[in-house]
């Protein structure tokens, strides 16, 4: 039996906390602060509310409680919202596009944390339908995951577990590189994902393109915690606990339908709350500062204003 997503004891706020040299004032002030800076900046939205308030906490975690880095994070999560809006709007859970997709593909979290309070994703093909696959589809299933995420999860780093024993030609055919770069961006750098390790199983040899093309994307650093295995997943099972895993893949934490069916009702339940923030982004004719070269982020031509982050 799978259980349900909730929201971390104390015990866990308390060592993430103490890792990134935390308390609870220091936290209040923090988000005050980041609160005040927002408000100054003419082409960021204005938010409120206690579920702003937590994500802003939980970018502040995200980025280590670095104040520069969690202002480049949050002005990048703005700005996409209003430059890729096929990547970051659109976030509709009742819409034909979604129910299409997650009868094919999944990204959840698994409910347990590890002993080390790290939060084990599944991301899964599954099936090998490749009919009216639409890869940017599933990135906005995994970033609508992580806005979830972003307002209740407390956790040190993730653990990604991307399952593709059904990726097909018919998927590699769809699969680019800036469909890749497209999510990379948004995962790790708009909401500052912090990456444990990165297990791709059940590899097939048509996968070896998109392999490829995910170390490619990644940093140096990151692509270095790239493990990739094929049928064989002794060297896997060994290093992410079973309490952590769906039952398909030798865990005890329930069937992978189940966590899949408990997680869509999360996303659902956020169905109101996604539509209405849809319209907090980035107002970019009041941004200040210079342009840059917005090929930076993305792998391809284009300007874009400098982000400011003073």
């Amino acid at each position: 039996m799978a259980n349900e997503f909730r929201a971390p004891n104390k015990d866990v706020v308390q060592k993430v906390w103490q890792e990134f040299g935390l308390n609870e004032q220091r936290v209040k002030e923090s988000v005050e602060a980041l609160k005040k800076w927002l408000a100054m900046q003419p082409h960021l939205p204005e938010e409120s509310g206690s579920l702003h308030e937590a994500r802003l906490e939980r970018w502040l975690i995200r980025c280590k409680n670095s104040m520069e880095r969690t202002k480049q994070s949050i002005d990048l999560y703005y700005t996409l919202k209003s430059l890729a809006p096929d990547l970051m709007c659109g976030w509709n859970p009742r819409s034909k596009w979604f129910q299409d997709t997650v009868q094919k593909f999944c990204f959840f979290p698994m409910p347990e944390l590890t002993p080390e309070g790290d939060r084990v994703i599944i991301a899964r093909y599954i099936n090998n339908d490749s009919t009216n696959f639409v890869p940017d589809d599933l990135n906005k299933i995994c970033l609508m995951t992580t806005e979830v995420r972003m307002c209740e999860e407390y956790c040190f780093t993730d653990i990604l577990i991307f399952d593709i024993e059904n990726y097909t030609l018919g998927h590699a055919s769809k699969v680019k590189f800036t469909t890749v770069k497209k999510i990379e961006v948004g995962l790790m750098k708009a909401f500052n994902t912090r990456l444990k390790a990165f297990h791709i199983i059940n590899a097939p040899s048509c996968a070896e393109v998109l392999i490829a093309i995910i170390k490619s994307v990644f940093s140096s650093k990151l692509s270095s915690r790239i493990y990739v295995h094929g049928k064989d997943l002794t060297n896997f099972t060994k290093q992410v606990p079973q309490m952590c895993l769906p039952d398909y893949l030798g865990g005890t934490g329930g069937s992978f339908q189940e966590n899949w069916n408990l997680w869509l009702k999360k996303l659902d339940s956020y169905h109101d709350w996604f539509l209405q923030h849809e319209n907090f982004k980035s107002d970019e004719s009041k941004r200040q500062g210079g342009d840059f070269n917005f090929g930076d982020l993305f792998g391809f031509e284009g300007s874009f204003r400098k982000l400011n982050v003073d």
